[in-house]
């Protein structure tokens, strides 16, 4: 009870403070911004809580009535607080009367806080309530109650805190002296971030599956799969950064927790680059299968690679900087020499690398061609970054290494716009050369006008040659067509053709005939034999 007396004393030795200190119109003063504030204050709530609902039921937002006007009791303790502080400008206060004034503010401001963020909490049953059914499946509704239970835990506690913070003169001097505020503040910035990795990763998580089967919105997720540990280890960097800021730490343990921020920073930032290359290898891809680009999946590959090359070369040498903390002109000095050593011993890995993007950026052949190589026709299988596969028409695979095939004469047979035959039709000397050219002009005949042949190269047939054994005519048409066998098919059927005709005007084919001349002497005697298996005289000469 003494205590309480003494309090009580205290606080009317105050009250008789202000009343001698203060004349009559600055109480009347002060008292009217009090009641005519709070009568403004409630004219204004009133007005605004009917207009606000006025113009959503209006606007057909119905449901969002009571998640706006909810903000307003806050607003209310905000303006409530702000009336007391304009109260006490008339008047002249003791200083601890003006302190217990301060905390009554400070105290409203941190209920407004409170109901505020409680007011955002429950915003979650609307944004729930809007999102994809497919998305919704994904939030359980427990989770969703855990989720909100534990945020306005941490508005409470954000409450608090501020209201410590900024009366820190209620309180004793010696207990913002001691050093167990600091490892309080240290436990609860720890328990913070693990409480927001936890709810990161659950909405991480959610949004990656409810996005895992919608092809729209392959890019979003690919971003927010490559963003998950890099988040992690960002709110891993920052916990140990607020233990070396809050914390006296000595002077080696000081150094270390700063290397350590530095390299968890780096990190963060190598591996988001890297794992975001998944969004660069997505977008080439969509680009290379358009009809309209030159480009295919070797140049996704190798942009891929060569990125990941870099990102990784870039991130060991920050790593190496974060660590050492030597400059960056000494580090790439010492890596020079050693990509210098790498470069020698891999030259022949590398002379096969450069071969690959030439042939990647030349385009001689892609996967899928037939193509012929010194002599051998075989189809394109892969083409890789060390090697080129092909495949025999016998069915063997051969592996060329890129840098032999970058300098080969290699000829594409599957560009090829037409398919050319050129061919040599043979009749016998005893031909008249009246039926010579009639055989000219079956042929001409036979070519004329056809669909399968290309329409600017005409077909030509010529009476050329004079051979050993015949009479020669050269006959050459193209094939519009790349087919091979479509082309060896309408070949099968010109030869029929002209043998048909050949027969009907009575032309022959030549075809390779000898001249055997006997010997009559005594050394070589004729010994004629009309056995078919008889062997051959010694006697006989033969000239072609």
């Amino acid at each position: 009870m003494s205590s309480i007396r003494e309090l009580y004393d205290q606080f009317t030795g105050l009250i008789g403070k202000v009343e001698a200190g203060n004349e009559t119109w600055q109480f009347i003063a002060s008292i009217a911004i009090l009641v005519v504030g709070f009568f403004l204050l409630e004219v204004a709530w009133r007005l605004s809580n009917r207009r606000v609902s006025e113009v959503l039921e209006n606007k057909g937002y119905q449901r969002w009535v009571p998640y706006v006007a909810g903000f307003l009791p806050s607003l209310r303790l905000v303006f409530a607080a702000l009336l007391l502080r304009g109260a006490e400008v008339p008047l002249i206060i003791p200083p601890k009367l003006v302190v217990l004034f301060h905390g009554v503010q400070a105290f409203l401001l941190s209920l407004a806080m409170i109901f505020f963020l409680f007011h955002l909490v429950e915003f979650l049953d609307l944004i729930h309530a809007q999102i994809p059914e497919r998305m919704r499946k994904q939030f359980s509704e427990q989770g969703l109650k855990n989720l909100k239970s534990l945020l306005r835990i941490t508005s409470v506690v954000a409450a608090v805190l501020f209201f410590i913070h900024t009366q820190k003169s209620f309180f004793p001097q010696w207990l913002w002296e001691s050093s167990v505020w600091r490892y309080l503040a240290v436990v609860l910035v720890f328990a913070v971030l693990y409480m927001g990795g936890r709810l990161l990763t659950t909405f991480h998580e959610t949004m990656t599956v409810s996005l895992r089967d919608s092809v729209e919105k392959t890019r979003l997720r690919l971003v927010l799969r490559a963003s998950l540990w890099p988040m992690r280890l960002l709110l891993v960097a920052i916990a140990v950064y607020a233990f070396q800021e809050i914390l006296s730490l000595p002077s080696p343990v000081d150094r270390v927790a700063e290397t350590m921020v530095n390299i968890l920073g780096t990190i963060v930032v190598a591996l988001f680059l890297y794992q975001l290359l998944d969004v660069v290898e997505y977008e080439l891809t969509k680009f290379v299968r358009r009809d309209d680009n030159e480009f295919d999946m070797n140049f996704v590959q190798m942009v891929r690679i060569i990125a990941k090359v870099l990102i990784v070369i870039f991130g060991i040498i920050y790593l190496l900087k974060a660590a050492t903390g030597k400059p960056m002109t000494t580090l790439l000095a010492g890596l020079g020499i050693g990509g210098l050593a790498v470069a020698l011993a891999a030259q022949d890995t590398l002379k096969n690398l450069f071969g690959s993007f030439m042939l990647m950026i030349d385009k001689p052949f892609v996967v899928g061609d037939w193509v012929r190589i010194e002599g051998e026709h075989a189809t394109v299988e892969e083409i890789g970054l060390r090697s080129t596969r092909i495949r025999t028409f016998s069915g063997h695979v051969i592996a060329i290494p890129n840098e032999k095939m970058a300098s080969m004469s290699i000829e594409n047979v599957q560009v090829r716009p037409f398919i050319r035959r050129r061919m040599n039709v043979t009749i016998t000397y005893d031909t008249p050369p009246d039926k010579v050219e009639k055989a000219v002009a079956l042929i001409r005949d036979i070519l004329a006008d056809r669909p399968e042949l290309v329409p600017d190269r005409p077909p030509k047939v010529h009476f050329n040659d004079f051979n050993d054994t015949s009479l020669n005519i050269l006959v050459s048409y193209w094939f519009r067509h790349n087919d091979f066998w479509a082309s060896v098919a309408f070949d099968e059927m010109v030869n029929f053709q002209i043998m048909r005709a050949f027969e009907a005007e009575g032309i022959e084919f030549a075809f390779p005939t000898t001249t055997t001349y006997l010997a009559q002497d005594n050394r070589r005697p004729l010994s004629i034999s009309l056995s078919p298996h008889s062997p051959p005289d010694k006697g006989t000469e033969e000239s072609a």
